[in-house]
């Protein structure tokens, strides 16, 4: 009798344990799961917050973005700061310049990229790998090395203030490159091999069978190229004199020259209108984006 209580003392004991030890687990669980989601709210808050803030200050008074406390609401929306941008910073004129020339330098990166990318994957050709390396190499100089010997070739090409000025300096890179090479790996060799057996060359190959199968990392290519481009002011500020060519970075930084100061709520309700279409692609696109970036690093 003796024994059996001492057994199920023993039994109770380890049970208790266990159960113990389940709640330490689960607490150290919901602990680590709190300081994740809250380190990713912080995060998304960082993120989140400056555009959320240029959203609001773009329907207050100057005086009301410079208010101090700060106020992050305005005491009435003033639609008339966006009517009045619109006007002052010719919007229309700036977003077909923009829509111009961030089209055809997504255009030609897309082509000159994907080409590129198959170039260095599936065709054999020496010096290939070495050629790579070298390009690749040049994605470690800081772009702002490279403003004035564009600059220079531009004025030399005769192309200053015009939009094949703005538009040839970026019309490849090598991170598109890259980023196309990488996709490709996971494309079989046995489909190249078997367009040359029926006979196709390698632009025929390159259009009819690798590019329509690289969907998802053109699509990632091509927002890439938008966002850079549709953010790009300092080339465009560099090169174009004449008001009727500005996009829309350029208007909106310019937008104190029509009154001679600081116009904060102007400059915020452009911007706003600025992001709209790089945020409709994105959604357009975000399906592709992700599968695209997800197949493209796990490819060696």
């Amino acid at each position: 009798m003796t024994n059996r209580v001492t057994t199920m003392s023993r039994m109770a004991i380890r049970d208790r344990e266990i159960a113990a030890l389940e709640r330490r687990r689960l607490l150290r669980h919901y602990l680590g799961q709190a300081f994740l989601w809250t380190f990713i709210g912080l995060g998304l808050a960082f993120m989140v917050m400056p555009g959320v803030w240029m959203l609001l200050a773009s329907f207050k008074t100057r005086a009301e973005i410079q208010a101090i406390p700060f106020k992050l609401f305005p005491a009435k929306f003033r639609w008339d700061n966006y009517v009045t941008a619109i006007e002052w910073m010719d919007f229309w004129v700036a977003l077909k310049n923009s829509v111009l020339y961030t089209g055809s330098v997504t255009v030609l990166n897309i082509l000159t990229c994907t080409w590129g990318g198959y170039t260095f994957c599936k065709l054999r050709w020496p010096g290939r790998d070495f050629l790579l390396l070298a390009i690749l190499s040049t994605m470690m100089i800081p772009g702002f090395l490279t403003i004035i010997p564009h600059y220079v070739l531009t004025s030399w090409m005769g192309m200053l203030n015009s939009y094949w000025g703005m538009v040839l300096p970026g019309f490849t890179g090598a991170f598109g490159i890259f980023l196309t090479r990488q996709f490709m790996l996971g494309i079989p060799d046995e489909l190249i091999d078997a367009s040359t057996v029926d006979g196709c060359n390698a632009l025929t190959t390159f259009f009819r069978i690798v590019l329509p199968l690289c969907k998802p990392i053109v699509s990632v290519l091509g927002i890439f190229v938008f966002n850079w481009s549709w953010d790009s002011l300092i080339w465009p500020l560099m090169i174009l004199t004449d008001k009727k060519k500005w996009p829309l970075p350029v208007a909106i930084a310019n937008l104190r020259l029509r009154a001679g100061g600081d116009l904060y709520e102007l400059q915020m309700a452009g911007s706003t209108l600025a992001v709209i279409p790089v945020l409709i692609i994105f959604v357009w696109l975000q399906k592709n984006i992700v599968q695209g970036v997800a197949l493209s690093g796990l490819k060696g």
